[in-house]
């Protein structure tokens, strides 16, 4: 080989070289960055965009005490039949309050205001009440809210009563309501504070002044027919409306969907009204994080057939769609047990011991991957946990983790082989629950419909556990 071959050779040696020392350089340097993540960083790689769909049952419907306890047909009501759209929505698994009084205005027994308080606020056996879990975040998918009188109903359950299905909207929990429930979801009436739960944001509803009637309702948006329609512009016929009202567009918070819009009262031209051409049907979200309300001022959900009952169902489709993301509970360190023992009342719900069928998610960060991880999770009592660990996604039993551990008990643990640097995502799982038994409230009449619960309800107050992982 000549000079003149050799030198350019060793040149391309060495820029080769330096390629490969400055490429591992900054290899080292990015290792070493992602060493340094704090727990801040750490917590900005989090998925902010999977819905939760760990929850103890689809929904709870609330037909308590100045509110109708069921659908109505040929104008009376049928205690304990619920609104027939459920069905259509393949939304099934349901518990519910419903009183004993049949007619709104024969106001309600105080008896039953005593029960609907220990279901609503909590009671020694449930200190969360029945839509919360101990950690405060929602125990059911949705919320829905029959109608009647709503400033009364709001009286009777209290303020926790009231607090909880605001704590309930606010962590990711859905709300449907007729007539008395948009009312409710609301904070005024006619422009008047009233006992309403404000999860539509200060929103105020203006009474339409038609009762014991029907109303058209004009479709305002492409949302239903998404699900199961009407299209954008149809005109639905024969609504019943009975005292309801509509939405107060002056008042209503930044974000507010309009659905649809009320025409006229049946058998009448209501272009000089008040209530025509006003938002009759309406959805808000307040948060990624909260659930998304969907409300009307009439009473859809009586409907058997037709364009009235697949409204509704969309309705509550569009509502179930819009819960709350799933949200990590925080950083699982190298070595470091993690204590999930508090309680309600301890008001941190981050380290807050584990509700029925419900999912803690938490993430563990590798920078550089890791030969092997070992996770350990311990319960307290006889009680089933499960655990799962997944890559770059929340690890949800159905979402196909990569590790899962789920045998009978309240010991679980999974070792893994070579783990991939990035983000893990750790899930742990409370498989036990409590047996639900609907029970009719007032048997001699037959009215009246709330669930007993019995079997492991030491679950309502949360399963303590403690959970390490080591790499």
């Amino acid at each position: 080989m000549t000079r003149k071959t050799i030198l350019p050779w060793l040149l391309a040696a060495y820029c080769a070289f330096l390629a490969f020392s400055c490429t591992k350089e900054e290899n080292d340097n990015q290792g070493q960055s992602l060493e340094e993540l704090d727990d801040e960083s750490i917590m900005r790689l989090v998925d902010d965009n999977t819905i939760n769909t760990a929850y103890y049952k689809d929904i709870f419907l609330d037909g308590g005490c100045e509110l109708n306890p069921g659908i109505k047909e040929n104008g009376v009501v049928i205690n304990g039949r619920l609104p027939y759209a459920l069905k259509k929505a393949e939304i099934t698994d349901a518990e519910y309050f419903l009183s004993t009084v049949d007619d709104v205005g024969d106001g309600y027994k105080e008896s039953d205001r005593t029960l609907q308080n220990s279901i609503f606020s909590g009671s020694a056996d449930d200190l969360n009440g029945v839509l919360l879990y101990p950690d405060g975040e929602p125990r059911f998918r949705m919320f829905y809210s029959f109608g009647g009188h709503s400033g009364p109903h709001g009286t009777t359950l209290g303020t926790s009563g009231r607090e909880n299905v605001n704590t309930f909207y606010a962590n990711g929990g859905s709300f449907v309501g007729s007539c008395a429930g948009a009312y409710l979801s609301g904070k005024y009436a006619n422009g008047k504070l009233s006992s309403y739960y404000n999860i539509w944001k200060g929103g105020n509803m203006k009474a339409t002044g038609v009762g014991n009637s029907s109303i058209e309702i004009e479709i305002m948006s492409d949302i239903f027919q998404e699900y199961y329609g009407p299209k954008c512009s149809a005109i639905v016929t024969d609504v019943r409306h009975n005292g309801g009202g509509y939405m107060d567009v002056n008042m209503a918070p930044e974000g507010t969907e309009i659905l649809g819009r009320f025409l006229n009262q049946k058998g009448k031209n209501s272009s000089s009204s008040g209530f025509y051409g006003q938002p009759g049907i309406w959805a808000y979200k307040d948060s990624p994080e909260s659930g998304r309300l969907v409300v009307t001022g009439s009473h859809p959900e009586d409907a058997p057939s037709g364009d009235i009952l697949n409204m509704t169902a969309s309705m509550f489709r569009y509502a179930w769609d819009g819960s709350g993301i799933a949200k990590v509970k925080g950083i699982l360190k190298n070595g470091e047990t993690r204590y999930m023992t508090r309680k309600t009342s301890d008001y941190k719900p981050q380290y807050t011991a584990i509700g029925d069928l419900q999912c803690h998610h938490f993430v563990v960060y590798l920078p550089k991957g890791t030969k092997s991880l070992s996770m350990n999770l311990q319960g307290r009592g006889d009680y089933d946990l499960e655990l799962y660990l997944k890559k770059d996604g929340f690890a949800f039993p159905e979402s196909e983790p990569d590790y899962r551990s789920k045998e009978a008990g309240n010991h679980q643990t999974i070792t893994t082989g070579a783990l991939d640097k990035g983000l893990w995502y750790v899930t742990v799982r409370c498989a036990s629950t409590v047996t639900a038994t609907d029970t009719i409230i007032d048997k001699a009449a037959g009215l009246g419909h709330y669930f007993v619960y019995s079997g492991n309800t030491g679950v309502l107050n949360g399963v303590p556990y403690e959970i390490v992982a080591t790499w």
